[in-house]
């Protein structure tokens, strides 16, 4: 069964999700690692001040024919060790679209033991439209020796969601994709969702398609509550196709202090590589 033994996230942040604002405050601040997941095109332009680059590649592999699952350990800490990173660096990530790729790697650094994480709201988006300081030129970076100290608490396992499907348990199931998929209209199997899963795109978390900050947080308590979501202690269970969207919710689900919210890495790729059954239509059973 899943070690329930759990540390909380954001140690020296005033937010998992934080504002442009704060982190211009906080630019040269010895102690703060700020990573770019992705966006390699633009990077050697230009990118927030003492950012290092890391592509969302090396965050994810195919393991057993399923695609997008955490990549091995020992390449993570290589990965991060040489981005500066140790268990005890405060690290903010961000990214060049929604916040999806920043989130999946602050998911990957906190099942690694990693504490101290947030990512920059609105993305690197609404930093480059609000005119902050940008430059072009790489960091230096001084390598670290990454130990982790896996934290096996933030992440579900197939068989902890089939036991959700079977409402052997209490876990709540949300699915973070989009609403054609949630109900099976798309050309690719399985068609549908895990019984019991209740739909939550996303994105409806976003005020929009061009404005990636997060929406109020009564709206989103309100939105989650009509899930289910009520108590802080309730156990639930993100899932998108490969755990990348999903990410991104299971973040917000920490932010509003559902400490107990864990994301199924393997997802709908890996369910579907299982052949385990699923619903089609907005009926969750």
């Amino acid at each position: 069964m899943l070690n329930t033994t759990r540390t909380s996230l954001s140690n020296p942040f005033p937010a998992l999700f934080v504002d442009a604002p704060w982190l211009e405050q906080h630019l040269h601040d010895p102690a703060l690692r700020i990573l770019q997941i992705g966006g390699e095109n633009y990077y050697p332009q230009f990118h927030i001040p003492g950012a290092h680059l890391v592509s969302y590649r090396d965050l994810v592999t195919t393991r057993d024919a399923v695609p997008g699952m955490r990549a091995e350990t020992g390449a993570l800490c290589t990965l991060f060790g040489q981005a500066g990173i140790t268990l005890d660096t405060p690290v903010l990530a961000y990214d060049v679209g929604g916040g999806m790729d920043a989130a999946r790697a602050v998911w990957t650094l906190a099942s690694l033991g990693h504490t101290a994480l947030a990512i920059l709201e609105g993305s690197f988006g609404i930093w480059y439209r609000e005119n902050r300081p940008m430059q072009s030129d790489r960091p230096s970076v001084q390598v670290s020796h990454f130990q982790p100290s896996p934290n096996p608490a933030w992440e579900a396992t197939a068989e902890d969601v089939l036991e959700a499907t079977r409402a052997e348990r209490g876990v709540l199931l949300l699915d973070t994709r989009t609403p054609q998929e949630y109900q099976g209209l798309t050309a690719r199997e399985p068609r549908g969702h895990m019984a019991g899963a209740l739909p939550f795109h996303w994105v409806d978390a976003l005020r929009d398609g061009n404005d990636p900050r997060l929406l109020a947080t009564d709206t989103l308590r309100a939105a989650f509550a009509e899930r289910g979501l009520l108590e802080p202690q309730q156990e639930v269970i993100v899932y998108c196709e490969t755990g990348h969207r999903a990410s991104h919710t299971w973040l917000l689900l920490q932010q509003l202090g559902f400490s107990r919210a864990r994301l199924y890495d393997g997802s709908m790729a890996e369910w579907r590589v299982l052949g385990y059954p699923v619903v089609a239509g907005m009926c969750p059973r």
